[in-house]
């Protein structure tokens, strides 16, 4: 799924290129992937991001949703995805067409009615003594937690495992027992696999590209992330996976030292 990084790379790539310009037609290809009116004659105006969310608001306060989910992309104007298999809605511009392509159809771009999520702060919003404070109420493993979008927004699985492996905390560790200096370890270390995420482009490892249709290169980067049994960056001790909180996870357990009595037990190696 692509995570801050990526979404924030098409944030910042479509802004200057759809601001002020008319929508003239939606094509719905797929029900699923456009919910609600067409906003045909609306003119876009501001684009923002919201964890993993995108919004476009139009001129006159109407608003999509966008969330590219798995496998979504946000393509402008490149001729391939005219007719291509899995390109979804087609929407005519006054000086190009924006397509939404998604192999598993679980993206959308919607009307927003309801007002826009409601997550946790970014991490370079978030404090660290805000975080510290969410991380002792609760006995988590601490890469659960900072996948949980209602705590810290945008990150997700790839910068999570490489953010952890920065600061040297195990995954499983109970998120409870991270004292002030490995809390602010941490957050510095998220901060800092995000900013190289964005200075890359963000992660191809899967389907993402950006709005122009180009791969982002942070896979080249990866510090443990899909990594299984090569050697750490560090030290050399090959990669260990685990499963943590259901999510493949990726650990050095020489760097990421890990001591019983701050394991959390909801994980098996897999």
């Amino acid at each position: 799924m692509p995570e801050l990084p990526e979404v924030e790379t098409i944030k910042r790539q479509l802004a200057p290129l759809l601001k002020g310009q008319q929508i003239l037609d939606i094509e719905v290809r797929e029900p699923k992937n456009y919910q609600g009116e067409r906003l045909v004659g609306k003119r876009v105006g501001e684009m923002a991001r919201v964890g993993k969310y995108l919004y476009a608001t139009m001129e006159d306060g109407s608003e999509w949703e966008i969330h590219l989910k798995m496998t979504g992309r946000l393509i402008w104007n490149r001729d391939e995805y005219k007719d291509a298999k899995h390109t979804r809605v087609v929407i005519t511009m006054e000086k190009g067409k924006l397509y939404y392509w998604d192999t598993r159809k679980f993206g959308y771009i919607k009307v927003n009615k309801g007002g826009r999520v409601e997550l946790g702060k970014d991490p370079w919003e978030i404090t660290e003594k805000e975080l510290l404070g969410k991380l002792k109420k609760t006995k988590r493993a601490i890469k659960e937690v900072i996948l949980d979008q209602k705590i810290l927004a945008g990150v997700g699985n790839i910068y999570a495992n490489d953010g952890l492996w920065e600061a040297g905390i195990d995954p499983r560790r109970i998120a409870s027992s991270l004292t002030e200096k490995e809390g602010g370890k941490l957050l510095a270390s998220l901060r800092l696999v995000l900013e190289r995420g964005l200075a890359t482009g963000g992660a191809s490892d899967n389907s993402y590209v950006n709005a122009l249709g180009e791969k982002g290169s942070y896979q080249k980067e990866f510090r443990v992330y899909k990594r299984t049994n090569q050697p750490c960056y560090r030290c050399g001790t090959k990669l260990k996976r685990v499963v943590v909180g259901g999510r493949g996870t990726w650990v050095c357990e020489k760097c990421q030292k890990l001591t019983s009595e701050k394991c959390c037990e909801s994980y098996n190696t897999q």
